[in-house]
């Protein structure tokens, strides 16, 4: 299956310096030129969808802007701390790591403030969050979704702490206790609170151990998404191995908690409507549908198994 989608490494800066975050920690490279990213756009096969990453990417907002239309459906994942640009034909990806308490032990004093007031003052209209649960903040995983129900976020997604080399990985939560979670907070979450909860059965079960292991061991991410740092070179899951990955070298896989990964497999290979018509839902007029000859497999028809 050919890839349908590139991960740019916007910036290797970023202004905070979370406790769970790999990328600080790594021995990144420089920073293309803006001029330099216009020629590796010119190379770059036609994808349809771009995550914006980083670092931090709204330190780098040129590119971005440069850069976004050449795609039709483009995400820029920031931790909300820099003002959010009113860019309608982009989703933010929020990164909040649940309630005040937890979110500011883990991204510093102030954080949280700052997000909320850029979260209710942009003219964006494309908000989304992403908590990453660990074994500090998943217990207020429920008052989180609650807190942010009645805001401008139209919906919230949830991946699990990855452990990385020489990242701070107390916060990685055992695999009994990510079951337990998954069954008794989020399945119920899906059902009290709708399209809110950005999840599928599909998902969640696929999130579970002891399956979430075949879905490391055979990555779809790593097929379907090219990866790019912050210089244009392809990330590589480790030395000798020619796997792209957005996470990059350094990331233990098997203990791999991103949400990615899993929802690739209930699109492309699963053909999970639940998943597909959430996504649809919230993209960008006029996008949602193009994106559906993207999203499914060439013959698939939604409610229908491919034979």
């Amino acid at each position: 299956m050919r890839q349908k989608a590139v991960s740019i490494d916007v910036t290797n800066r970023c202004n905070l310096r979370c406790r769970h975050c790999f990328f600080w920690r790594t021995n990144s490279s420089g920073e293309l030129p803006v001029e330099a990213w216009e020629e590796v756009f010119q190379r770059l096969p036609k994808f349809f969808y771009c995550s914006w990453v980083g670092g931090e990417p709204l330190l780098r907002q040129e590119l971005i802007e440069r850069g976004k239309k050449r795609f039709l459906l483009n995400e820029v994942v920031t931790n909300g701390t820099i003002p959010i640009p009113s860019w309608n034909d982009v989703s933010f990806f929020i990164s909040i790591d649940g309630t005040k308490r937890y979110h500011e032990l883990i991204r510093g004093r102030g954080t949280y403030a700052r997000a909320r007031e850029n979260i209710e003052t942009t003219g964006a209209r494309y908000l989304l969050l992403n908590m990453v649960i660990n074994s500090l903040n998943y217990r207020c995983v429920e008052k989180f979704v609650s807190e942010w129900s009645n805001s401008r976020v139209l919906w919230v997604k949830f991946s699990f702490y990855t452990p990385f080399v020489g990242g701070d990985n107390s916060l990685f939560l055992p695999f009994a206790k990510r079951n337990e979670l998954i069954d008794k907070v989020l399945r119920p979450l899906k059902e009290d609170y709708g399209d809110f909860i950005f999840l599928s059965d599909g998902i969640l079960e696929s999130m579970k151990y002891p399956g979430c292991l075949k879905v490391a061991s055979n990555c779809p991410a790593t097929r379907l998404v090219l990866s790019l740092d912050s210089m244009g070179n392809i990330k590589y899951r480790g030395c000798g191995d020619t796997r792209a990955c957005y996470m990059g070298a350094g990331a233990i896989c098997e203990k791999c908690g991103h949400m990615t990964p899993h929802y690739l497999k209930a699109i492309y290979e699963d053909g999970d409507w639940e998943i597909i018509r959430k996504s649809l839902k919230h993209m960008p007029r006029g996008v949602a549908l193009k994106a559906v000859r993207s999203l499914l497999p060439k013959g698939h028809r939604p409610g229908r198994q491919n034979t």
